[in-house]
């Protein structure tokens, strides 16, 4: 299982994420989604000192991604660039 840090993320005009990425990696947050659930991947970010896991909450098309442990969908982040 590999462990990648998300340091961008793309946006649609609608502001839910659509895209991912890192230092030498970019994917779709379906594919991010589907990776996820079948444990294939984790997926982490930084925020000051502290480092968070990437989960994934909801089911089929209405599966989202959120930070662990608090629960806060990812596409609420203003903090990371665009990718």
């Amino acid at each position: 299982m590999s462990g990648l840090q998300i340091t961008c993320i793309n946006k649609d005009h609608r502001g839910l994420l659509i895209r991912l990425g890192g230092s030498g990696w970019s994917m779709t947050t379906h594919e991010a989604i589907v990776k996820l659930i079948s444990h294939q991947l984790r997926l982490n970010l930084r925020a000051g000192d502290q480092y968070f896991d990437v989960g994934v909450r909801g089911e089929g098309f209405a599966a989202y991604l959120v930070i662990e442990p608090e629960g806060v969908a990812l596409h609420n982040l203003t903090s990371l660039p665009s990718c």
